[in-house]
């Protein structure tokens, strides 16, 4: 669990590093950078720690499928990021449960129990409160946020489809190279901005924190039970809250306290199974 925690604060870290250093330059720019520094830091990873990798697995469609999806949800993330508030976007993109459970219904044949849906409605409900679509304050940029849980939701569901041969190891180096790769091609294709040393070396910085969570994770899931593990994906929640606050001066009003609260509480309830149907 104390992984898992771990890899929270530093992915936290990782948004709010590139929240206050991305300044002028294109998501693609910024995405591409820190790809740069997560690779090396995911090969460094894979070196040292003997964990399996194939070159064969890195090509299976499913892989880079997921690897796209991964992308396309960063994209949007960090488009949100640069518009909103990081405890929003935190704890709206942590709604991915709340899609992810009709989908598994749909397309896997899961059987969820009543207890699981209520949990998915309160939910909903939170990331109304969070949003507030009919009120003056509303932000359109909560879309970009949902468009990131929904991609999120793809990259998920190509895990139960992929061949049992293909590492950990493999999903994530292609993960963090891919997203490099199209970031950078599309980063040039718009044309690249000038860097500071400074500004280079914080994002490089925070893609090394993305390579360190990501181990983190892997390290996480193969000690304990992912009963256990995964509801501590929800301490990014408190950890972006509490940046946001400490470096952003950002300060949610209870209504949307209330409404993180909901979104935290139903993804608990939905990734525990509680009251899933027996046999």
């Amino acid at each position: 669990m104390g992984l898992m925690t771990l890899a929270m604060l530093l992915f936290a870290t990782n948004d709010a590093i590139v929240k206050a250093y991305m300044g002028p330059l294109s998501v693609a720019q910024a995405l591409g950078v820190r790809g740069v520094f997560a690779t090396l830091g995911v090969a460094a990873w894979l070196a040292v720690s003997g964990t399996r990798f194939s070159l064969r697995g890195y090509w299976h469609p499913l892989v880079l499928g997921r690897s796209l999806a991964e992308g396309l949800a960063v994209f949007f993330l960090f488009q949100a990021l640069w518009r909103m508030p990081i405890g929003d976007v935190t704890a709206v993109s942590q709604s991915m449960p709340m899609f992810l459970l009709p989908i598994a219904v749909l397309v896997l044949g899961e059987k969820v129990s009543p207890v699981q849906w209520l949990a998915v409605t309160c939910g909903f409900v939170g990331i109304m409160l969070v949003a507030r679509p009919f009120s003056a304050g509303f932000d359109p940029a909560i879309g970009l946020v949902l468009a990131t849980t929904v991609c999120f939701v793809f990259r998920d569901i190509t895990v139960k489809f992929l061949p049992a041969h293909i590492a950990s190891g493999t999903v994530t180096f292609s993960t963090v190279s891919v997203v490099m790769v199209a970031a950078l091609a599309l980063a040039t294709a718009q044309g690249l901005a000038p860097m500071g040393v400074e500004q280079t070396l914080m994002i490089g910085l925070a893609g090394l924190l993305l390579a360190g969570g990501q181990a983190a994770i892997i390290q996480a899931f193969r000690i304990a039970p992912v009963s256990q593990v995964g509801p501590f994906n929800y301490t990014k929640t408190a950890f972006a809250l509490v940046i946001g606050m400490v470096f952003f001066g950002e300060r949610p009003d209870a209504v949307t306290f209330t409404g993180m609260g909901l979104i935290v509480a139903s993804g608990i309830a939905i990734a525990a199974g509680l009251g899933r149907p027996k046999g």
